[in-house]
């Protein structure tokens, strides 16, 4: 089978993002990126920062709103004047990350497009028609990057690419 898709994952300072566009162009493929982000927003009926922050952990306060606002035992009249759920879906961070999913895979079915990050490599999993890539670095390169594009020192960038794995691992996870 032909590869119709490139699912790019990245270490943070590896300069993925520029291996990706290269690729695609390369490649005469799509770049994706935001679009994905934006696309789930648009579909969700929400803005983009609130579908963005779903791909990172959810605070303990955010998840205990969630549950709450989900909880269909709580009586009526504890809510003042509450709008029904069928006019105005009330979404947590799980089903943002559930368009972004349905996105990918929208996207993966047209075809002919480099997706960067989002865990398309996962998402994709199944696919025959896609190449999973990570690009990856040493780390005293990717912190030199970071502290380049940052103005910062290594001390800066180091938490900087410790957080970020982090985060990446946990949105993978989930």
């Amino acid at each position: 089978m032909n590869t119709r898709v490139v699912s790019i994952a990245r270490q943070a300072g590896c300069a993925g993002e520029e291996v990706a566009r290269a690729l695609a162009e390369q490649l005469g493929f799509r770049y994706v990126d935001y679009q994905i982000i934006q696309r789930a927003a648009q579909e969700a009926g929400v803005s983009p920062e609130t579908v963005s922050e779903a791909e990172h952990t959810p605070s303990v306060m955010t998840r205990l709103l969630e549950a709450l606002a989900r909880n269909p035992s709580i009586p009526v009249g504890a809510w003042a004047d509450p709008v029904p759920l069928t006019a105005s879906p009330l979404y947590t961070s799980t089903d943002y990350r559930r368009f972004v999913e349905q996105v990918i895979r929208d996207l993966a079915d047209q075809g002919r497009c480099v997706i960067i990050g989002h865990a398309g490599q996962a998402i994709l999993r199944e696919r025959l028609d896609t190449v999973k890539v990570l690009v990856t670095g040493s780390r005293d390169f990717r912190v030199r990057r970071l502290m380049n594009g940052m103005n910062g020192d290594d001390k800066t960038a180091l938490k900087t690419i410790e957080r970020t794995g982090t985060e990446r691992l946990g949105y993978y996870k989930r």
